[in-house]
């Protein structure tokens, strides 16, 4: 299977799993090589992310330092990619789920394509319609992709609902703290 083949397949998978669909886990490629190969959703991802780090400079200070916050946060987005799926190796563990970790870590690396989809249609509804609440649209997709996650986490680990929550705000609460770390960094204010 080509790479642009097993890309397109597993974007279908992760729209399936939106859908509430568990046969969308039948479209990724659960080995070694689809595990790696699930980081180009990083790759995927990354353009939009640096068009919304791009447009958070819109409301910085003019003394703002947009060269080094933009390195730093392109680095952060680096330190995100690894950091979950590293402790993630250790939880699967601690869940007696090992077995588990490479169709998980699979999935939920390519449903940020979806994840990153979502989001920023929120933000283009909040811009059209910015009566109704810019960040209201953004707030109700950030939820939205969390109870997203929360499902492939419950599909793919097989473990209660309670420990899906945990998960995902493992998960919030690691890219929060990587995304406070890099603005303090970016404004010499670390310490």
């Amino acid at each position: 299977m080509t790479i642009a083949t097993e890309t397109l397949r597993a974007l279908y998978g992760t729209w399936r799993i939106a859908h509430g669909d568990a046969r969308g886990a039948g479209y990724f490629t659960f080995t070694q090589q689809g595990f790696w190969r699930s980081f180009i959703a990083a790759a995927l991802v990354f353009p939009a992310f640096a068009l919304l780090r791009w447009h958070d400079l819109g409301s910085a200070p003019d003394n703002f330092p947009a060269g080094r916050y933009l390195t730093i946060e392109t680095i952060a987005y680096v330190i995100k990619w690894v950091a979950f799926p590293l402790i993630m190796h250790n939880v699967v563990t601690l869940l007696e789920r090992p077995s588990r970790y490479i169709p998980f870590i699979t999935v939920y690396n390519w449903s940020s394509v979806l994840q990153m989809a979502v989001y920023l249609l929120a933000l283009l509804l909040g811009a059209a319609f910015p009566g109704l609440g810019a960040g209201g649209f953004a707030l109700v997709a950030v939820i939205a992709m969390m109870v997203y996650s929360g499902y492939i986490v419950v599909l793919m680990l097989a473990v209660p609902l309670f420990t899906a929550i945990a998960i995902v705000l493992l998960d919030f609460l690691l890219s929060m703290t990587i995304t406070i770390i890099g603005v303090r960094l970016a404004m010499h204010q670390l310490f």
